[in-house]
């Protein structure tokens, strides 16, 4: 933990597993504790080289500095919560090169859903990987950061899976798969609206914006949202203060009439105060 916390506004810390191939094109798998990170690069890293199970942190040129410790694996399957610590050359796994760069990747599902890799819209794969970082409200523009990325890395999949060694071949081809299309967005950095006149409502201060076609993923403190529809469209258009008779105009326009515009915007309103995104008028 000293060394991630050394690297604090510098690199991004994943909470992920990493294998790397010979050419040094690295797999991070991506999930919370309980997810199956362990036991999915115990398995990959007997066809790929260990990094990690448990932490990556990537540098601006996407370097990955891996931490080879040993695995933490259940002792008794009887008793899921007896685990033992086996070192990488005891569990079998392979070497990786001696530098390698993220190249792929995925977050995890274990649950009912088999459906395999699917691939996942941006702004949802940035929020839910926001989750799974260490320190990342430290970096300037951590969410633009994020967006390029999953842009470098061509696209982020999410695995659904049952048992993972059903999946292993679909994981280690990802590597040699096509990137995803770049999808479009517009950076909307950090900042506040400042001043509002009386009966106006405004944005919350928020520390980065990344918006794609039909989602915005935001971050105000340390707490990520993904906005749509009514939302986005209310959050965009509060790049000053506006009152909701001007709102509601603003929708009408964008979105065409409605017989319960202004109470739809009203509702909107409130619900993005709730979550600390809007400051209401004083």
């Amino acid at each position: 933990m000293a060394a991630l916390d050394a690297t604090a506004g510098r690199r991004i810390n994943l909470h992920a597993g990493a294998v790397s191939d010979d050419d040094g094109r690295v797999l991070a798998v991506i999930g919370p504790s309980g997810s199956g990170k362990t036991t999915a690069i115990a398995l990959l890293a007997t066809r790929l080289g260990y990094l990690s199970d448990e932490t990556v942190s990537l540098d601006e040129s996407l370097r990955v500095h891996g931490h080879p410790k040993p695995l933490s694996v259940i002792s008794d399957p009887n008793h899921p919560q007896a685990k033992r610590s086996v070192s990488p050359d005891e569990a079998g796994l392979l070497h990786p090169p001696d530098e390698a760069h993220l190249h792929r990747i995925v977050l995890l599902h274990r649950g009912e859903d088999d459906s395999g890799l699917v691939p996942l819209a941006p702004a949802y794969a940035i929020a839910e990987m926001v989750e799974q970082t260490s320190s990342l409200a430290q970096l300037e523009h951590p969410l633009l950061r994020l967006a390029e990325l999953i842009d470098a890395c061509g696209g982020v999949w999410g695995l659904h899976y049952r048992e993972i060694g059903a999946r292993l071949d679909e994981l280690v081809g990802l590597l040699d798969a096509a990137p995803q299309l770049v999808v479009a967005r517009a950076h909307h950095p950090g900042g506040s609206v400042g001043e509002a006149a009386p009966g106006t409502w405004r944005r919350a201060p928020w520390l980065d914006a990344v918006e794609y076609d039909d989602e915005l993923v935001l971050m105000v403190g340390a707490e990520v949202r993904v906005l749509a529809g009514l939302g986005l469209l209310l959050w965009l258009a509060l790049d000053v203060a506006r009152t909701p008779d001007e709102l509601v105009t603003t929708t009408t326009v964008a979105l065409g009439e409605h017989p319960e515009a202004a109470a739809l915007v009203a509702d909107a309103l409130a619900l993005l105060a709730e979550d600390g995104l809007l400051l209401a008028p004083e």
